[in-house]
């Protein structure tokens, strides 16, 4: 039996994440109490309790990266190894610091850094996004011709997300609907991700990848924009083109399902990777770690398939 692990992008965050997890799971509230202190936050105050800072982009994405690795590195031990790991955008740096190609601590600052940066570029030119369900290829070229927008996220082959300025994404979802797409949904975000609006943001992340050390990971993470595994010698280069790139999420998920990759662990808040897997390989097996008996449950349910 092979598995990978996929670790949750922006968005995922929710008031109350990790809470039972700190109180129930010593690793995690080791783990979490730890990377708290390489960011310099109090993080069960920023992810326990409702506030408006963990919806701002400069605070979401380490938060959602320390949970992440926190989950991980309670049940990290009691697993088979996996045979890849998967990250959606921000899900990205989860996965490679889970994989060793950067520590913990070097990874939660960069995103740290990340966050800060994206949240500038927002601020300084605003866009938007929006959902769109079983539009054609055709019926996105058609939609996507003006430079303003752009389709940012393959997340499942039916699901797509477009990205751009406020005035290119209503135009484009505005196409769309005349072309006949039933399903066109304006997203609650912070700025255009993964379109060319992310650009200031990229010199500033490129020389901060720059000071970061980085190795061989353990385990191949698969990243959503060359839609391979990283390598060394690329990684800086390739993180720093996916601010501005899109994601090709689904893509990779079937690449590894074609390697013979059979179940699918989502570690992070939410399970929307989950539903991603559901909807691109009906017939693997997903599954989000939720609450703590998760974490009991999951190393029996991959040790018995295997």
């Amino acid at each position: 039996m092979k598995y990978a692990i996929l670790f949750s992008g922006q968005g995922a965050q929710f008031a109350g994440m990790g809470q039972t997890f700190d109180a129930e799971a010593p690793l995690f509230h080791q783990h979490f109490m730890a990377y708290g202190k390489a960011l310099g936050w109090d993080l069960p105050a920023l992810c326990f309790t409702e506030n408006e800072r963990l919806q701002e982009t400069a605070y979401a994405q380490a938060a959602i990266v320390a949970y992440s690795l926190a989950v991980y590195e309670s049940v990290k031990s009691l697993l088979p190894a996996p045979t890849a790991m998967l990250g959606l955008s921000l899900g990205e740096y989860s996965a490679l610091a889970a994989s060793g190609f950067m520590t913990a601590t070097a990874t939660l600052q960069l995103v740290q850094q990340r966050g800060r940066l994206m949240a500038q570029a927002a601020a300084d030119q605003p866009g938007a996004m929006a959902a769109v369900m079983n539009a054609t290829p055709e019926q996105l070229a058609q939609a996507c011709q003006a430079d303003d927008v752009t389709v940012a996220n393959y997340n499942t082959p039916k699901q797509v997300v477009l990205s751009g300025t406020t005035a290119g994404v209503a135009q484009a979802s505005a196409i769309l609907k005349q072309l006949g797409v039933r399903r066109v949904l304006p997203l609650p975000v912070s700025g255009a991700f993964h379109s060319a609006l992310m650009q200031p943001a990229q010199a500033p992340l490129a020389a901060a990848l720059a000071q970061t050390t980085v190795q061989a990971g353990q385990v191949p993470v698969w990243s959503n924009t060359t839609q391979q595994p990283f390598t060394v010698a690329t990684l800086r280069d390739t993180l720093t083109q996916q601010l501005v790139s899109p994601t090709y999420f689904a893509t990779c998920l079937q690449a590894l399902a074609a390697q013979g990759v059979t179940h699918f662990i989502e570690m992070g808040p939410g399970k929307t990777l989950t539903q991603f897997v559901r909807k691109t390989i009906p017939e693997a097996q997903a599954i989000a770690i939720q609450q703590p008996t998760d974490l009991v449950t999951l190393p029996e349910i991959l040790h018995v398939s295997a």
